[in-house]
């Protein structure tokens, strides 16, 4: 599991898990999908309103929903296509400022060399290799692509496991312990852990 750390606006260093090339891939498949899905549609709803639609016509359709979803929707989104919001992926900044126009643009421009013309492989090859799981629309916007599902779910019995053998040679030194709700201890537990 690769992370990176973040510096917020406020000085304060938050570790993000990076989305690894499976999550990546399969939001980019989504998003094809989708892309598919309305150019379908968008060509039906042409040729029905305008009885016979010129081909001409479906190729700009097909240009415009194929080369501009990705940019509006991850603009619409801050940072998010409908496929990196369903594998639970985000764009952000390495330096932890907001995304803005120019970053996702950027991002957008490059797609054509990084991920259509050579298939994907540069792309691949970036991400693996980066310490950052950069591609080069992210190494010029100086943004990475995180995962925002929490991945680490704890419940209380999972903390009564590790500490069981602390507690059977240990008296307890906190008795009002007992009085805390699991999410009490979940919250307790993620602070110590993040310290």
């Amino acid at each position: 599991m690769q992370t990176i750390e973040i510096n917020t606006a406020q000085n304060v260093k938050i570790d993000y898990e990076l989305a690894g090339i499976r999550y990546r891939i399969f939001a980019f498949l989504i998003d094809f999908l989708l892309m598919c899905a309305m150019l379908i549609i968008a060509i039906a709803v042409f040729d029905f309103v305008f009885i016979n639609i010129h081909e001409l016509v479906i190729e700009l359709i097909a240009f415009i929903i194929l080369s501009f979803y990705s940019l509006f929707s991850e603009i619409l989104l801050k940072g998010q296509s409908l496929g990196k919001k369903a594998m639970g992926i985000k764009i952000i900044k390495i330096n932890g400022a907001e995304l803005e126009f120019y970053d996702l643009f950027c991002r957008w421009s490059t797609r054509l060399i990084d991920i259509y013309l050579s298939l994907g492989g540069i792309a691949f090859f970036l991400i693996s290799s980066n310490k950052n799981g950069q591609r080069i629309g992210d190494i010029i916007a100086g943004t990475c692509v995180i995962k925002t599902l929490n991945t680490y779910q704890f419940t209380l019995n999972d903390i009564e496991k590790l500490n069981q053998r602390f507690i059977e040679t240990d008296k307890l030194k906190y008795p009002f312990v007992k009085r805390l709700s699991e999410q009490d201890v979940l919250l307790i537990k993620k602070l110590l852990l993040s310290i």
